[in-house]
């Protein structure tokens, strides 16, 4: 290195610890102006003017980064524990509402029948419009047993409608609704039936319990419904994908800000059981996170058709980093550090998965699909025969077409 260079690198150097000084100074002095001078004391107090002012900073970055104080921090430890207080709701910010992304099933939400794209309006009366995402989460979750009031805009009907739920120990499902497809909707082939509604600690298990027993129901094909999944856990996502492809195969890839140069690969695992049926995974523009990984990865290494609509888009990586207990205890941030992208390099962050084959549902078919899901839904008296599941239908015709393809390769000479 030149000393050119060397003195450039230098003065860089200089100009930021001069930089790092200045705004430190600067926050110190706004910090005891506002401590000096505003007039209700009690909301001057270091620690929370301090936290206030790193959410506001975290959260300018983009919508998934966010300042931990310490009840955030011990919050987020508890998401994929598998059991939280609160409403079995999965919420974030679109187009600045808070707006529900999926209830999850067997919850408070679910059973009242609140549905994906609800925008909560008000939280015990008070206005979500200035609130941040964790501030919002914060007051959702809580004791159970403890009540909450809240005041919902449904856009599909163009109406707000008012809830009174009691908060529950949620204890979150991952693996649901397995079975065989009845002969009317499978038109006689053995298809076996799942649905992920999210990816949590138990997933890999409950997924091999799941296969099990359509093994023993005679399956020989496979839908994976991943439907109105909001994702989880990346490395329940590589479980699943194991369980259809070789050990140490490239399921996906994370590129933060020195591009290539600091690629993270994340490789198969040893499984228990191997998935060689014919597979369709189903999705909709919320399947999202961990749940575009299991698509995109099927899809790139050829061991699943994707049917549906193009997926949410959310390939960003948040990481959790604890700050230095001796400066603040038990606070973190949780920040965007990098991208994933698929085996083939695509990028799924903004750009979602696009299916192999596109088949879409009305809102109110959608809705129609949910009111036969739904108990609390159930009661408004839409009968589950007139669900029409036109993806289901394109998936059960793929895979039909799959075997036929199969059967006569084989035969012929």
């Amino acid at each position: 290195m030149g000393l050119a260079q060397t003195n450039k690198n230098t003065r860089a150097v200089a100009q930021g610890e001069e930089g790092r000084y200045r705004s430190a100074l600067l926050f110190a002095n706004v910090v005891e102006l506002v401590r000096d001078e505003y007039f209700e004391q009690e909301k001057t107090d270091y620690d929370q003017m301090t936290y206030a002012a790193l959410r506001g900073l975290l959260s300018s970055l983009d919508p998934h980064s966010q300042f931990l104080d310490p009840e955030g921090y011990a919050m987020i430890r508890t998401e994929t524990e598998g059991q939280f207080g609160g409403l079995g709701i999965s919420v974030g910010l679109l187009e600045n509402q808070l707006t529900v992304n999926v209830p999850i099933e067997g919850g408070p939400a679910y059973r009242a029948g609140i549905l994906p794209g609800d925008r909560i309006m008000k939280i015990d009366g008070q206005g979500t419009q200035k609130m941040s995402l964790a501030e919002a989460i914060r007051k959702l979750r809580g004791k159970p047993g403890a009540p909450v009031q809240l005041a919902i805009f449904r856009p599909t009907e163009f109406k707000t409608l008012e809830y009174s739920l009691v908060r529950e120990m949620i204890q979150v499902p991952t693996v649901a609704d397995v079975f065989l497809l009845p002969d009317t909707t499978s038109k006689g082939e053995k298809i076996g039936y799942l649905r992920i509604t999210q990816f949590g600690e138990k997933t890999d298990r409950e997924f091999d319990a799941a296969i099990g027993k359509l093994e023993r129901e005679g399956a020989t094909s496979l839908m994976m419904d991943l439907r109105d999944n909001p994702g989880g856990l990346v490395d329940e996502a590589v479980e699943i994908v194991s369980r259809f492809v070789p050990e140490k195969t490239m399921v996906v890839a994370t590129e933060g800000r020195r591009g290539a140069a600091g690629r993270l690969e994340y490789l198969s695992k040893a499984a228990p059981r191997k998935i060689r049926w014919p597979t369709v995974v189903l999705v909709n523009g919320n399947t999202a996170s961990a749940a575009e990984i299991v698509s995109g990865a099927l899809q790139d290494l050829g061991k699943a058709v994707i049917v549906g609509e193009t997926t949410f888009g959310k390939g960003s990586v948040q990481t959790v980093q604890p700050v230095d207990r001796s400066v603040a205890p038990a606070v973190a941030v949780r920040l965007t550090t990098a991208h994933y992208t698929t085996p083939s390099h695509r990028k799924i962050h903004g750009v979602g998965i696009e299916p192999d084959i596109v088949a879409r549902m009305t809102k109110g078919e959608e809705q129609a699909l949910y009111h036969s899901r739904s108990p609390g839904l159930k009661k408004t008296g839409v009968p589950e025969e007139v669900v029409t599941d036109e993806p289901l239908t394109r998936a059960v015709d793929a895979l039909r077409g799959w075997k036929v393809f199969a059967r006569r390769s084989t035969a012929s000479p």
